[in-house]
């Protein structure tokens, strides 16, 4: 696994120690990088498989409920599998998910055209109330963890892979 995701859940997994309201919602990836989190925090994790609207739903749900949902899966079908979700819901209505994608532009080359997501940066230029994040460096990860939690917005980070 690639050291930024992993320092990701790293920081997710102490976060998730000191606030019982962060939920992490999977689509049927990243399994050694949430295996402590699962252990862990098993009422607090969800692997809803390759269901990326019904995840993203989910997401929405806990939100309202007053949660913190960080929902993860590869860039490309995190955003556009679920964008009727994400566009009326997330967005529009401002609803506080963190929309966790894995991979920039074509990290998942190998896998082909389905799993790049070359042009999520103009997506979310579209949907302007969901801020985006594209960090670089490791250092970034600690506090953009933190913000984004204690910030109470909709937001998109994008992990490379």
């Amino acid at each position: 696994m690639k050291r930024m995701k992993r320092l990701f859940a790293n920081e997710l997994y102490t976060a998730m120690e000191k606030n019982t309201n962060i939920w992490v919602i999977t689509g049927d990836l990243g399994y050694k990088m949430w295996d402590e989190i699962r252990d862990t925090f098993p009422e607090r994790f969800m692997n809803v498989g390759a269901a990326e609207q019904s995840m993203m739903g989910i997401g929405v749900g806990l939100a309202l409920k007053g949660k913190i949902p960080f929902v993860y899966s590869i860039s490309s079908f995190v955003l556009y599998r679920a964008f009727e979700t994400i566009r009326n819901y997330i967005h529009h209505e401002r609803i506080p998910v963190k929309i966790i994608g894995s991979g920039r532009n074509k990290d998942y080359d190998r896998d082909g055209f389905s799993h790049w997501a070359p042009e999520d940066k103009e997506v979310l230029n579209v949907l302007h109330n969901i801020t985006g994040y594209w960090p670089t460096k490791d250092k970034e990860i600690p506090p953009l963890i933190q913000e984004v939690i204690k910030n109470g917005a909709p937001c998109y980070i994008n992990l490379k892979q």
